[in-house]
């Protein structure tokens, strides 16, 4: 991986971070004219008088000075980090920049007190839900959205204590003789 600074940020400037965003997942999301159309009106039907939303967690790699992808996240209740959006530009992919968003996640996550991380990913979204797994996450369900379509959540269990009662809680039973 060549020079990649994984830093904190406030804010991500606008409007290049919403351009940035919609090219990097440009191949997983199919807007629709209807779709574009249904968001923009709950946007501007939307009072300011809905529940707080949590502080959200920034981080940014950096090659010098260029964004080359970010993570997202809040903590939730139950002591839960929920990692909401990352990416990569694709002339950074596959060069360890996911791996070093993740790993500066998990160690925000747990140093705040998290005892999981949760996420959700496109299930057309296979290197992210690849590296997620082979980071220790597991499947921990499956949801529909207008958005995105079919989703799967992720989720890490940070100690091996909770790891094991969501194998016990989750996966069926199996008796010793089969």
């Amino acid at each position: 991986m060549n020079s990649i600074a994984i830093r904190h940020v406030e804010k991500f400037p606008e409007p290049d971070f919403s351009r940035l965003s919609r090219t990097v997942f440009a191949d997983v999301q199919q807007p629709s004219v209807e779709l574009a159309s249904t968001l923009a009106a709950e946007a501007s039907a939307s009072t300011s008088g809905g529940l707080p939303h949590p502080p959200m967690y920034r981080l940014g790699a950096y090659s010098e000075e260029e964004l080359v992808g970010w993570s997202c996240g809040w903590m939730e209740r139950g002591n839960v980090f929920y990692m909401a959006n990352s990416g990569v530009v694709s002339s950074h992919r596959r060069k360890g920049v996911y791996s070093s968003l993740l790993s500066a996640i998990r160690e925000y996550a747990s140093a705040n007190g998290a005892v999981t991380i949760r996420s959700q990913h496109s299930v057309l979204n296979n290197p992210v839900i690849i590296a997620k797994l082979q980071a220790g996450f597991h499947v921990s369900g499956l949801s529909q959205s207008a958005q995105m379509g079919t989703l799967v959540e992720l989720t890490f269990h940070f100690s091996e204590k909770r790891h094991g009662l969501f194998r016990t809680r989750s996966l069926p039973y199996v008796t010793p003789d089969a």
